[in-house]
């Protein structure tokens, strides 16, 4: 494994991406499933060596607790990873597109008719730029793609309204049948 993935506690779990190999939204490390067996295996050997320190006060305890948390944690990442089906692709049931006029910036949430997979997005934000948006295309999520297309529409229509000096609509919802 690099350092950035010993390093990293991949604290947001880990996505599925082509390949058969499993990224970091946090450090962007792309790991294999033997990879990810190995980072489990980390937590283990931490925990079985915070075991070996001498019976003491109640900080050894907590530090052996937050381990076996942590053992508990990056297990469950591991066994969610194993269960995802790879040929399966949830579609969403709808997508909802908000201007944030703060920001500047589109809010894409992904809305799934069956539970959420554990590796898809259900919210992404995209600065209200042309080149951030087509930048989503290439995202390794076919959902994060689609979304990407529909933000790119809701732009280019709040601009054509924007020029027509209309009001254009703070957000703009696009059912299944629409994809």
């Amino acid at each position: 494994m690099e350092n950035a993935a010993e390093n990293c506690l991949h604290l947001k779990g880990l996505r599925v991406v082509p390949g058969s190999r499993f990224q970091c939204p946090v450090c962007n490390v792309c790991l294999d499933l033997e990879g990810v067996e190995r980072w489990v295996r980390a937590a283990e050997k931490s925990r079985d060596g915070a075991y070996s320190i001498v019976e003491g006060d109640e900080f050894v305890q907590i530090m052996r607790d937050e381990w076996q948390r942590e053992v508990y944690r990056r297990r469950k990442v591991l066994y969610e990873l194993r269960n995802v089906p790879r040929a399966a692709i949830a579609r969403p049931e709808m997508i909802l597109i908000s201007y944030d006029v703060a920001q500047e910036a589109y809010e894409c949430r992904i809305f799934y008719k069956e539970p959420r997979p554990v590796w898809g997005a259900d919210r992404i934000s995209v600065e209200a730029a042309l080149d951030a948006i087509l930048a989503l295309r290439w995202h390794p999520d076919p959902n994060v793609r689609l979304a990407s297309n529909k933000a790119e529409e809701f732009h280019t229509l709040r601009l054509r309204l924007v020029e027509q000096n209309a009001l254009p609509p703070p957000r703009r919802v696009f059912y299944q049948n629409e994809f």
